[in-house]
């Protein structure tokens, strides 16, 4: 233990130092400070909406008629790296719009089209290193929820819904973000020229929501490009220090709303799918089965509300979760990816959420009502579901396993310009057996780009096996957060009752309360330094009998340098361990190197070692991905984790994964994708998907799986899925 403590003291000083350089820095100069010359922008820029009488064909190509004679804007800003200077490479852009459809085309110049990036083909790819343009609605003008549509140099679309400035796009692999499960039937396409890439968005009205009760409709907007080459995201509104300060958008002004078609159908979205399978087990004889099998979807709208039903989903194309090691005493939290689950998805969200879909496994069918009234956010879902694994081991507390029903009702109001107040209910039962759970939570916007975060939430349970004489308990959640691009700073506490643990949850941790500190520097620069990061966090948790449970403190900087990026965080964690009730003193360090070249390739590594658990630990996760082609990719990741007992002579080797990933997109609605897991207990999870959407929402899948466990026994599956999305206004 000491020889690990001392190789970790120089890292711990120098980030320390660095972190609090950087700090006082970003706290001393403003972008004003830094140049005196930034030009000054109005509180609100506004682009007056213009009617195209023929619309345009969406190519990509800005060569029809229509977006001479739209309204045109232009002049954007340097959101990073130098906040508030003119953009180096000019961008024009075009609003017009009919009775159907917003109309929005970026025309953005570049010196030298050899350093367009472009890699990304599947719809919904998160731009991280492509050139991209986005456009933000903020259809209600309340200044704070919004929509987004993207549009990459290869014509990738990815939409995202945004609440709250943005506080649902929450990322790192514990919290992945929902903003971007959101789906809207909209038309976007790009095209390259010799100096130019351009950009076309046919966005219907019918698929947003907005106030119907007005003659003429103001909306805020904003528009969003990344320079990838030299590094610089650039924005129409002056957003000051956050990308989504949706307050600060611009306007988009004279739309007549009388004249918009706004009218959403009805949608029935059948399905059938066929199933071949073989199971063969390691000792016994193998068995086949054919199982055909058919279900439906439905989508009723009803003014600014939607009722979603859904009857024997299948899921059949959706890729099982990766074996991720987790070096923490966290539980993973992995994305909803089942398309019942994911509209709205975001506004169930709580500080500390009482409702993760995730837990409602085997949905045999379901209906939901989402939508907005006034300052008021509506949602409901109830869903019978059965256990996903019938075999497993029931634990103390727990409800048995059997077909529950679920149901969840979330209500919102919006107070002020960004506040909110909200209540969330959950119950999941069996006649007289029951899991519930409810809990009120505020968001109070304070000023300097703080908030307020509340949560109050208490728990009853019944029926469960080995129930403790208390069946009720509660949550107390207080977090003052200052959230900007560049500096940010959260300060939590929290008391989670010994009790409190909700089934239909997701609560990390239970019987704990304390305070958690976290700060973080992230700053982009212009040159050979292209960004400079730096984190703190500090938390000291007890139980309620008093006993210290997790005491940890730690630091990380990490630092880019012409493409190359690098990162060390070394962490003191003291910690009580749930399983075997033990006391650790545990001391490691985690670091990252990555080289995010434009195009072609990328080469990341992911690692942590020191002293855990009472054993010594290195753990490594390389990844390469490679795109030979703008439609081709591989993917190769290695999960390698070795442990050793103090006293021993050489590592033992713990676990190890190889993943191997290839993906080819024919077009932008037709793919291809392939993975091949295997760890060391011999496990194999292979799995293969060619998918077709040869309409909007209609959709064709074959899927192949063929799976090992640990005790050798295979299971072989065909899955062939047709759904058919059928519109009707009769209703």
């Amino acid at each position: 233990m000491r020889t690990i403590r001392a190789r970790l003291v120089s890292p711990y000083l120098l980030t320390l130092a660095i972190y609090l350089i950087l700090c006082l820095r970003s706290l001393s100069v403003s972008p004003a400070d830094a140049n005196d010359e930034v030009p000054e922008i109005p509180t609100h820029r506004t682009i007056k909406a213009v009617r195209i009488e023929t619309p345009p064909n969406i190519d990509g190509k800005l060569d029809d008629p229509c977006w001479q004679k739209s309204a045109k804007t232009g002049e954007l800003l340097q959101f990073e790296p130098q906040r508030g200077e003119p953009a180096t490479q000019p961008t024009t852009i075009y609003v017009g719009y009919d009775a159907n459809n917003l109309y929005v085309a970026f025309e953005c110049f570049k010196t030298d089209m050899d350093q367009l990036a472009a890699n990304l083909t599947r719809r919904d790819s998160f731009f991280f290193s492509d050139d991209h343009v986005e456009v933000l609605i903020d259809t209600f003008l309340d200044g704070r929820n919004c929509y987004a549509f993207a549009l990459n140099p290869l014509g990738t679309q990815t939409d995202r819904r945004l609440i709250n400035e943005g506080s649902n796009r929450r990322t790192g692999q514990s919290r992945i973000g929902t903003a971007i499960s959101w789906d809207c039937d909209w038309q976007g396409q790009a095209s390259e020229e010799a100096d130019k890439w351009t950009a076309e968005f046919a966005i219907p009205f019918a698929e947003l929501r907005f106030p119907k009760a007005m003659d003429m409709a103001t909306w805020g907007i904003n528009f969003w490009r990344n320079d990838e080459v030299p590094a610089e995201e650039q924005t129409w509104a002056d957003l000051g220090e956050r990308q989504y300060a949706v307050s600060k958008f611009g306007q988009l002004t004279d739309l007549p709303i009388a004249d918009l078609v706004t009218k959403r159908p009805v949608k029935f979205k059948p399905y059938a799918t066929l199933r071949p399978q073989v199971l063969q087990p390691a000792e016994g004889e193998t068995t086949t089965a054919l199982q055909p099998d058919a279900g439906l979807d439905l989508r009723y709208p009803i003014a600014d509300f939607t009722i979603d039903l859904t009857l024997n989903p299948d899921f059949a194309q959706i890729e099982a979760d990766p074996d991720l090691v987790n070096l923490t005493d966290i539980p993973l939290r992995f994305p909803e990816k089942r398309p019942f689950f994911l509209e709205g998805n975001e506004l169930f969200q709580m500080p500390l959420d009482l409702f993760y879909s995730r837990r409602v496994e085997a949905l045999l069918g379901g209906g939901k009502v989402i939508g907005k009234y006034n300052k008021y956010n509506l949602a409901f879902v109830g869903a019978v579901a059965g256990p996903e694994d019938p075999d497993k081991e029931i634990e103390a507390g727990e409800l048995p396993l059997a077909n529950y029903n679920y149901s969840v009702l979330r209500l919102q109001r919006e107070v002020g310009k960004t506040s909110s107040v909200g209540f969330l209910g959950v119950n999941k039962q069996r006649g007289g057996t029951y899991d519930r759970a409810g809990g009120l939570d505020a968001r109070i916007q304070l000023p300097a780009a703080t908030s307020l975060n509340l949560e109050y939430a208490r728990e009853w349970k019944a029926g469960g096996l080995d129930m403790p004489e208390s069946t009720a308990d509660d949550l107390i959640f207080v977090q003052l957060a200052r959230r900007t691009n560049v500096f940010s700073i959260d300060a939590i506490y929290a008391d989670i009752g010994e009790y409190f643990n909700p089934e239909t949850g997701f609560v990390p941790r239970i019987d704990r309360r304390g305070v958690v500190i976290r700060s973080r520097y992230n700053k982009q620069y212009k040159g050979a330094i292209e960004r400079l990061r730096g984190e703190v966090e500090y938390e000291r948790l007890v139980n309620h009998a008093g006993e210290l449970t997790n005491h940890r403190a730690g630091f990380s900087g990490l630092f880019g340098v012409y493409n190359f990026f690098f990162l060390i965080g070394p962490e003191w964690y003291n910690h009580i361990d749930d399983d075997d009730n033990q006391f650790y003193e545990d001391r490691t360090a985690r670091f990252f190197v990555g080289w995010f070249p434009p195009k072609y390739v990328q080469i990341r590594n992911t690692g942590n070692f020191g002293l855990r658990n009472d054993k010594n630990i290195f753990f490594i996760r390389p990844e390469i991905t490679i795109r030979p082609t703008a439609k081709l990719s591989f993917e190769f990741i290695l999960q390698r984790l070795h442990e050793k007992d103090p006293d021993a002579i050489g590592w033992q080797l713990a676990e190890w994964t190889r993943r191997f990933v290839v993906n080819y997109q024919f077009a932008q609605r037709m793919y291809a994708r392939a993975s091949a897991e295997f760890t060391i207990e011999s496990e194999r999870r292979v799995f293969a998907l060619f998918a077709y959407e040869y309409r909007p929402e209609s959709n064709f899948f074959i899927v192949y799986n063929d799976n090992r466990d640990v005790e050798g026994d295979t299971e072989r599956i065909v899955f062939i899925k047709v759904s058919h999305l059928l519109k009707t206004d009769l209703f």
